[in-house]
Formats: C-alpha cells, structure tokens, sequence
C-alpha cells in the first residue's frame, strides 16, 4: 500500500512528472481500484449464486457466452453509476489542472505507462486475493460496502489536496491516501462517510 501511494511521489521528484500527471496516476488508481472490485464481486456472483446459473436446456458453451456478456454489461453500468465521484474529480481536474495537450502527452511517457500497468496488475491481484467467491452473500455485501465507503474518503482526500495542487502538494497526498487506508474510520469521519456503513462494518476497522 505505501509502495503503491509512493509511486506519484517519486514521479514528481525522479522522474520529473508534472503534478497534474501525479494527480492522474493517483486517480487511476482509485478508479481500477472499484473496478477491479465491481468486476471481482459480479464474478463470485456468477459462480456461486444459483440465479446466475446457465439456464438447464442451453448449451453449455452459448450459456456461458451470455452469462459474461450479461456480466461485462451490468459491470459496466455500475461501473458508470458507482464511480460518479471519480467521474466528478476528472471532469474537475480537467477544467482546472490539466494543460491543453495533456491526454497527448500521456502514451510519450514510458515510466508513467509502467506505472499505469502496475498499479492495474496490483489492484486486480489484491481483488483476487480477497476471496469474494469463498464469502457468504452477507460477507460479500458488508466487504463490497467497507471498500466503497473506502472508496468515498479517497476521493474526498483526492478533491481536498486537489485544490491546492502544486509540485509540493505531491507529498501530502500521498501522506493523506496512506492516511485513509491506515485509519479507514477515522477518514471516513471526518468526511461523514460513516453514515453509508451498514451495521456490524463500524467494527472492522484497526482504528
């Protein structure tokens, strides 16, 4: 977790990224953070609720080939309506932080390309790790749940120190996202996202 929230530190001060660059790693990793999660969840729910079974009469192979196109669809969706907020925080850092021809100068630079990959490769193989296919509906709802709400205090930190972007806002950001995942309560508190926990969730928390 510090490794990954160090990344845009040492793009600024390495590798001489500009802050709207460090800004946009720090974001693409939230956003295929939640993706990954939507698309790890909708996966336990394919193997192993009995609603997402391959109708009994339909060949085995054309099932399957609609049961995950049915899947890519519904994860697209609510990967559209759930990350509303990161959605908000491009359309902010957009109008505001990031230059005419920045989108082009993007693919031009190789260490933020590998940077891009790995934080992706990360975040899918923490999602897996996770287990959500070996979890009861009532695990999975209150997991699914605590990320989110995750999810919520990151992109209020990201929008916060957003405001004040600058090379020397890097650090802070970083500091502030380690913050989140460290005190996941206390962060959530202090930006009254603890409201959106279900109960039993209040109590997973090291802080």
């Amino acid at each position: 977790m510090l490794a990954r929230n160090a990344i845009p530190v040492i793009g600024v001060y390495a590798l001489d990224w500009s802050p709207a660059v460090a800004v946009f790693e720090i974001w693409f990793d939230g956003v295929t953070a939640l993706a990954a999660m939507i698309a790890l969840h909708l996966r336990a729910f394919a193997l192993t609720d009995p609603v997402a079974k391959v109708p009994e009469g339909i060949p085995p192979e054309i099932g399957r080939r609609v049961q995950w196109g049915l899947m890519f669809t519904v994860w697209l969706l609510l990967l559209g309506l759930l990350a509303i907020p990161y959605w908000f925080a491009l359309f902010f850092f957009s109008a505001g932080l990031f230059r005419p021809g920045f989108w082009a100068a993007l693919p031009g630079d190789p260490w933020l390309m590998l940077a891009l990959l790995y934080v992706l490769a990360s975040n899918v193989a923490e999602e897996f790790r996770r287990g959500y296919d070996k979890m009861s509906a009532a695990q999975a709802r209150l997991e699914f749940n605590w990320d989110f709400s995750m999810h919520l205090a990151r992109i209020g930190a990201i929008l916060l120190v957003g405001f004040f972007a600058g090379r020397f806002m890097i650090i802070p950001l970083a500091l502030a996202l380690s913050y989140v995942e460290i005190y996941p309560m206390r962060s959530l508190r202090l930006m009254g996202g603890d409201a959106t926990l279900e109960p039993g969730n209040e109590r997973r928390s090291r802080d």
